[in-house]
């Protein structure tokens, strides 16, 4: 869930084409992002789940502490080459991204776009 007040107050110095631009970025961009770290996944490429899934929690981190959360715990376990629960973590984390969706829309509508 995206703390709607925090997003706000991370971006109130910003012009709201920036926040758009923002917006529109990672609107555009997960989908993807999400098919590649599937596949990292699948294929246990620890060193590509490590980097896609840090890249992914820097993404977030203005959005949802949850995020932001699971985004570090799949990256750990890039890192530490861990596989345990590996699927599990990957698919909670595409899960609540998934459920954020309509927010982040939403909050697009309010910076104009």
């Amino acid at each position: 869930m995206i703390n709607k007040e925090n997003f706000r107050n991370n971006f109130q110095y910003f012009d709201k084409s920036v926040v758009l631009q923002v917006l529109d970025i990672f609107l555009s961009e997960y989908k993807d992002r999400f098919s590649e770290m599937e596949k990292n996944v699948s294929e246990l490429d620890f060193n590509a789940i490590d980097n896609n899934a840090h890249s992914f929690k820097s993404n977030v981190a203005y959005m949802s502490e949850e995020l932001h959360e699971l985004a570090r715990i799949l990256e750990f376990k890039g890192k530490e080459q861990d596989s345990s629960d590996l699927q599990e973590s990957f698919d909670n984390l595409k899960a609540a991204t998934l459920l954020i969706i309509d927010d982040l829309i939403e909050l697009r509508k309010e910076y104009g776009g």
